[in-house]
């Protein structure tokens, strides 16, 4: 069954959370290492992504914690979402972000001209 995902509003939190990583896109000192690089990639896909109309999963909400205060969090969600071909390439957990909202986010800052 398939979920359809709807854009978010131009001023919702995640789309100012997005506009801001655009606007300070920078290098990133070379010492940095995100979570990620150190962790089991598995953890940031989980095997059942939750849908938009429910709230983040176990599984999820364990990824989104590990992303919480990483430095690397505003250029890993620029690079995943400009990346991305189409909606249904969004996916996993990414820059503390769970999949139904990153891809209602690609939605609307595809239509917002941001990516």
């Amino acid at each position: 069954m398939t979920t359809t995902i709807a854009p978010l509003s131009a001023d919702h939190t995640l789309v100012d959370r997005f506009r801001e990583a655009l606007r300070g896109l920078r290098w990133v000192p070379s010492d940095v290492t995100p979570v990620c690089a150190t962790t089991d990639p598995e953890v940031f896909h989980p095997t059942r992504p939750s849908p938009a109309s429910r709230s983040a999963f176990k599984d999820e909400r364990r990824a989104m914690s590990l992303c919480a205060g990483c430095l690397m969090a505003p250029l890993c969600l620029v690079r995943d979402l400009r990346e991305a071909p189409d909606v249904e390439d969004v996916r996993g957990v990414r820059a503390g972000i769970r999949e139904a909202d990153r891809r209602a986010l690609y939605l609307t800052a595809r239509e917002e001209g941001l990516l």
